[in-house]
């Protein structure tokens, strides 16, 4: 803008000159000093315009030289910042929706107008993630962290391969350690490759230094405790090594019936039904859930009286759904056949259920009802059948 001003005056000033050649050739004197000096009035002032001109060059390429290499020439451009910054403004519309060759072309157009770093930045901008280099040593910390999260980003299509997402999401930790998407990130791609030990190791991490981390963190680290579950031995360092992961993952998501059925069954199988029963009667009563209690209801058949009796002191208030289908087990395990059938009933008409029709469907069975033991099951699919498979069948 400067310049501009400046080339603007000197043609001013060239035009009232060839106008009026008397104002040019008019004689000044500078007074200074004791020394006198006279010259024409046009020539001075061109002069004095060109040595404007000359001094604001010359600061310029101060400027550059103490920007330090590579900097001179971003120093010395004169271009249009207006223009630069239309290119720039042209290139992310682009990148917005998507256009063409995604901004890459104003992009490079609209260099200059951002610090050398964010014109860095720009460059990636219309990469597909696939295209996107691997950091290098001198790489700015943004542009590694910038880089990552495009490479990273779950939504991308097509997704770079896992192991070049991985080397581009552990240079984002290197640049920022700690960082919480990026942690995010290498969980869920950990998930996605099945390295279980890998994904509780950085979990547990997460998971000692507290924070929102830790929290978004314990879904993913139970289900690395379950898998590692799943894949331990069957021998007694196996067994003993699938009770202490579920044991983690419960502590992690007390309220899930996966985790809680699983951690019964990794009981048993050690050798601990008393822990077992335990386990799965506070699941009962704190969530009510009537697959644990169907799982429950062989267990306790040894008191099946005993544990009848102490149901059926309950106030009907505090007698949910899953606690009534255990009571009419335990009533029919006791040989209280009439009772089972009574609470069974009961149950049905205030509760229905796939599982309760199911039980009743064995019991008639056993008793060799098999008119009744039929519709008990047909009444138990038709509550696990959506509404709607009958008619798509069709």
């Amino acid at each position: 803008m400067r310049i501009f001003i400046l080339l603007v005056l000197a043609l001013a000033l060239a035009i009232l000159f060839a106008l009026f050649p008397e104002v040019a050739d008019e004689t000044m004197s500078i007074h200074a000093f004791g020394w006198v000096f006279e010259t024409r009035q046009g020539p001075f002032i061109l002069l004095l315009v060109l040595a404007l001109g000359a001094f604001w060059f010359l600061r310029r390429i101060v400027l550059a030289l103490l920007a330090g290499p590579g900097q001179l020439w971003h120093v010395l451009k004169t271009g249009s910042k207006k223009r630069k910054e239309a290119h720039l403004r042209d290139g992310l519309a682009d990148w917005v929706d998507m256009r063409g060759e995604r901004g890459w072309k104003p992009f490079r157009k609209g260099r200059g107008f951002l610090p050398a770093w964010g014109d860095a930045l720009l460059g990636r901008l219309p990469m597909s993630p696939t295209d996107i280099p691997l950091p290098q040593d001198d790489d700015d910390d943004l542009l590694i962290t910038f880089s990552a999260r495009m490479a990273s980003d779950p939504q991308a299509s097509p997704r770079p391969d896992p192991g070049v997402r991985l080397a581009h999401i552990n240079a984002w930790l290197k640049a920022h350690p700690g960082a919480p998407l990026a942690l995010e990130r290498k969980a869920g791609l950990l998930l996605e490759t099945e390295d279980w030990h890998g994904l509780v190791a950085m979990l547990e991490e997460i998971w000692k230094r507290g924070g929102n981390s830790a929290s978004r963190s314990a879904p993913k680290l139970a289900i690395a405790y379950m898998r590692l579950a799943e894949s331990a031995g069957q021998d007694e360092a196996g067994r003993e090594s699938r009770v202490s992961y579920l044991r983690k993952a419960h502590r992690l998501r007390p309220e899930s019936p996966g985790v809680v059925l699983a951690l019964g069954r990794a009981l048993l199988s050690a050798g601990e039904e008393a822990a077992c029963r335990k386990l799965w009667m506070a699941h009962i009563e704190q969530h009510n859930d009537i697959d644990i209690a169907v799982e429950l209801a062989p267990l306790m058949h040894d008191d099946a009286m005993k544990t009848y009796r102490r149901l059926e002191k309950r106030n009907d208030a505090d007698m949910i759904p899953a606690l009534a289908l255990l009571r009419a087990c335990m009533a029919h395990a006791a040989g209280l056949s009439g009772l089972a059938k009574e609470h069974m009933g009961r149950l049905l008409a205030a509760h229905p259920s796939p599982q309760a029709w199911q039980m009743l469907g064995r019991w008639q069975a056993e008793s060799r009802d098999w008119k009744g033991a039929a519709e008990a099951y047909r009444q138990a699919v038709n509550l696990t059948t959506p509404p709607n498979a009958s008619k798509h069948k069709g």
